[in-house]
């Protein structure tokens, strides 16, 4: 492993189950980064004595485990309103990375926006991984990765830091996406020779994101394709051959803003089949 910024974790729990798989996560990026965690849970005014008791037995739990594998970790309760008080105490702390869970509320179909996870990542002034759950019994089980690039070179190390500790601990075969993004009639013209030369410059658009991964003795492979909206390509592409995990970044400005205020995060989030980590970096 290379070096990294994430000396200091913090994961956010609420005595789910959701949560509770977020926290697993953070126990593998701990042991991989070497990183003090905290497992922080917050009380709020509207919780019934069931609600904090599940709360404040999950870190207890939580904490169980983690010393387990050797984790140095630290359980914080905190009281208030959940996004003023973990961004209080990621300030406070000097926290490099916070991970968090985010779920569809019931009478709702929308996973992020405004959410406490898509605040919290557009607040607090540290790394966020944002985690949506599919399948909680069959989480953590990542043996195919789908891994869409703009192909910017943007923070190209510290995706390849948070993929690294997945791909050996699950074996996993990682795939890395780029979609070209051309009108469906532009598409139907291309000749050949075309699709060869998109292929080509989609193949040197993720080149330092494949040496990076190469870096970390991933060998992933490529997958270049033209589409005219990336979001469904991404869709189309976990949903057909079956990938058990997306790992997004949302990292690039232009990006968050579309990010924040809504769509194409927002639709893969509900309609992939399988479990989606957001990388948002800062």
């Amino acid at each position: 492993m290379t070096d990294h910024p994430f000396k200091k974790i913090l994961v956010a729990v609420d005595g789910s189950f959701h949560c509770n798989v977020a926290a697993r996560y953070s126990y593998l990026f701990a042991q991989a980064f070497h990183s003090k965690l905290f497992v922080v849970t917050v009380i709020t005014k509207d919780m019934n004595e069931k609600a904090e008791k599940s709360a404040t037995y999950s870190i207890t739990r939580i904490i169980d485990e983690a010393r387990v594998s050797g984790i140095d970790i630290e359980g914080v309760i905190l009281k208030g309103d959940v996004i003023e008080a973990i961004t209080r105490f990621v300030k406070e702390n000097k926290i490099d990375l916070l991970i968090s869970s985010t779920r569809r509320p019931q009478k709702e179909r929308r996973y992020f926006v405004k959410s406490v996870t898509s605040s919290l990542m557009s607040g607090v002034p540290c790394s966020v991984i944002a985690l949506r759950i599919s399948h909680p019994g069959r989480s953590l089980r990542s043996k195919k990765v789908l891994v869409p690039v703009i192909g910017d070179g943007y923070r190209d190390k510290e995706r390849a830091d948070i993929i690294s500790p997945i791909a050996d601990r699950f074996n996993s075969n990682i795939t890395v996406f780029h979609v070209i993004e051309l009108s469906s009639s532009g598409i139907k013209r291309l000749e050949k020779l075309e699709k060869d030369k998109l292929t080509e410059s989609g193949e040197k658009k993720i080149a330092s994101f494949m040496k990076e991964l190469r870096g970390r003795g991933i060998h992933a492979s490529e997958k270049i394709v033209t589409g005219s909206k990336v979001r469904d390509e991404i869709i189309s592409e976990a949903s057909h051959h079956k990938y058990d995990l997306i790992i997004l970044g949302t990292t690039k400005r232009n990006i968050i803003k579309r990010v924040v205020s809504g769509n194409p995060v927002e639709e893969i989030l509900r309609d992939t089949p399988c479990d989606v980590m957001l990388l948002h970096f800062k």
